[in-house]
């Protein structure tokens, strides 16, 4: 590929600018388009970052000459849009979950390994430094449990709001830290999930449009033995832990001989036997670095690179997916039934 790598992004929300923004401060990243159906958003994504708008994704691959699209859009565009940028020769990075269907999720498969272009997800956390010390600290040690958190309130985003559209939050949010989950632990075998509406179950809720879960507990069984919990909620208010003393997101990864608790894009904190707790902390946005990483995978060639791939990424999907499914059914669901009745 030459020096520099074109890009589109797909979605003018928050989401869709961020990436928009980030790639245009990398060097040898070359945003030129943006499509969004809100013409109004999408121009006003073109005088900012200089793009060109489109409200239709195939006029946009047609009249483009891309090398990659970042999917940004609500999640039941995800599988279609990132089958026709594939169909037009253009790699495809998509924002999570990248589906609510496990028939999609394997339709997107079966495409990816039918093509030499990078199918990745973003699933950015992997490319934090921080979680490189995770990792680096854990691959020494003897990992017995995994333990999440995710305190959150109603969504900035409204249709995020709704289960039918988003998935809830373990789907929707809490599965970057299911992916954290796997990259430390490996595969998931089994789940066992229970949801509840207690909390956000009020007329004050559904005047705003929230129609979901409020608070999940989720308890996974790892095929290396490693055992993990995840406990996350809507059903908090808002502003939580701004004034300090806590924080709402996090993983604790426990081993024999050392706690490593993980705040995202905050520090890690390592509390060894005998030694006094070290903080490590880094101000690197992750999606930058993923995206930083992306763009030298693109440009030499080298997919190892790209800690992401969809053929890996579809088995955290999976795992949330398997979650939901365990809440509705009431029992423990093995990730490998989603697969097969895919």
């Amino acid at each position: 590929m030459r020096g520099e790598v074109r890009y589109a992004v797909v979605g003018a929300g928050r989401r869709g600018l961020r990436h928009l923004r980030i790639l245009s401060e990398i060097e040898g990243a070359r945003p030129v388009a943006v499509c969004d159906v809100d013409e109004a958003k999408v121009r006003a994504a073109s005088e900012r970052f200089g793009v060109r708008p489109y409200t239709s994704l195939d006029d946009m691959l047609a009249k483009e000459r891309l090398d990659v699209a970042v999917i940004c859009s609500p999640v039941e565009c995800h599988v279609p849009q990132a089958l026709k940028c594939l169909e037009a020769g253009v790699s495809a990075i998509l924002e999570k979950p990248v589906s609510l269907s496990a028939r999609e999720l394997r339709k997107l498969l079966e495409a990816c390994r039918k093509t030499d272009l990078v199918v990745a997800v973003g699933f950015q956390l992997r490319y934090s430094a921080l979680v490189d010390e995770v990792r680096r600290v854990v691959s020494g040690e003897r990992l017995s449990m995994l333990v999440g958190w995710w305190y959150w309130t109603v969504p900035l985003v409204p249709w995020i709001r709704r289960r039918d559209l988003a998935g809830g939050q373990v789907v929707e949010q809490a599965v970057h830290l299911v992916d954290l989950f796997r990259y430390l632990a490996g595969d998931v075998e089994e789940v066992a999930a229970f949801y509840t509406e207690r909390g956000r179950d009020t007329e004050e809720d559904r005047e705003v449009g929230f129609d979901n879960w409020a608070s999940y507990a989720v308890t996974l069984r790892f095929r290396s033995g490693v055992v993990g919990s995840l406990a996350t909620t809507y059903a908090l208010f808002p502003g939580l832990f701004k004034e300090g003393g806590g924080h709402p997101v996090g993983v604790d990864a426990v081993c024999r001989e050392v706690l490593v608790r993980y705040a995202p894009d905050v520090e890690v904190a390592i509390y060894r036997r005998g030694a006094e707790p070290q903080v490590i902390r880094d101000g690197e946005d992750a999606t930058k670095r993923m995206h930083r990483v992306m763009l030298e995978a693109l440009l030499t060639g080298d997919s190892s690179l790209i800690r992401t791939p969809y053929e890996d990424s579809y088995k955290t999907m999976l795992t949330v997916l398997a979650a939901n499914e365990s809440a509705r059914l009431g029992r423990m669901v093995r990730v490998k039934e989603l697969e097969l009745a895919a």
